[in-house]
């Protein structure tokens, strides 16, 4: 499998990247992959997410494949995007995400755990890494992100995964100076060790034939529909 530094990208190039891989992988025309970058300022949220969870539409919001809700990506965020064929049961290999964040913190010197009632990577009652799937033919993609740098004040403009904007934490906020992509490719070779799966870490991405898809920003929803959602949903 490879890893591959894609350095800072607009969600939509990153996105239709992610999708063509998705699909020569489950046609077998590539390769295992996992991307890394980090991205220009933007907002994500899941299929089954609620867009009233996104406060400020000031920069460009996305719906996209992955489970949970609302999200933000931006400078200073380690994402990780694994393309793999799942032969594991799924929680397990969310499971696998996660320790993979918890092991990279802790060479940090940052003691991070799961918690049983939400996913993602928590610091106390903070949490300082979001998890977000897909799974289409047995191949998943979507992956992780990080809070490496980035300031958390750019998670006001959203309940982030349904939660309150200062649930979010960032390795600088905890006294520690790190790398995105130091950051990103130590998580994705510890990803590949607990599955059992070899990575070499690459300069490029596998090619792969382009699909016929454009992703569209969303449209933000009439104001007095804008309230802010009380269900909790994961990312």
């Amino acid at each position: 499998m490879k890893v591959a530094w894609l350095g800072r990208t607009a969600y939509p190039k990153a996105w239709l990247l992610m999708k063509s891989l998705h699909r020569a992988v489950v046609t077998g025309q590539a390769e295992e992959v996992i991307l890394v970058t980090e991205h220009e300022p933007v907002v994500t949220v899941g299929k089954h997410g609620r867009l009233n969870n996104v406060l400020r539409w000031d920069i460009p919001v996305y719906v996209v494949e992955r489970g949970g809700d609302a999200t933000y990506h931006g400078p200073g965020q380690a994402v990780i995007y694994p393309i793999l064929r799942l032969r594991w049961p799924l929680r397990r290999y969310i499971d696998a995400l996660e320790d993979a964040v918890i092991k990279t913190l802790r060479r940090y010197g940052i003691e991070a755990v799961k918690n049983p009632s939400h996913r993602g990577v928590w610091v106390g009652w903070r949490k300082i890494a979001s998890v977000g799937i897909a799974v289409e033919n047995n191949v998943a993609y979507h992956g992780v992100a990080i809070n490496v740098s980035l300031d958390v004040e750019e998670f006001m403009r959203i309940n982030p995964c349904g939660l309150p904007p200062s649930t979010m934490i960032s390795m600088k906020d905890l006294g520690v100076s790190a790398d995105v992509k130091e950051v990103g490719i130590e998580t994705s070779i510890n990803l590949a060790h607990m599955l059992g799966i070899h990575a070499d870490v690459v300069s490029k991405p596998p090619e792969a034939p382009p699909i016929a898809e454009e992703l569209k920003p969303a449209q933000a929803p009439p104001s007095s529909l804008l309230q802010p959602s009380r269900e909790i949903n994961q990312i």
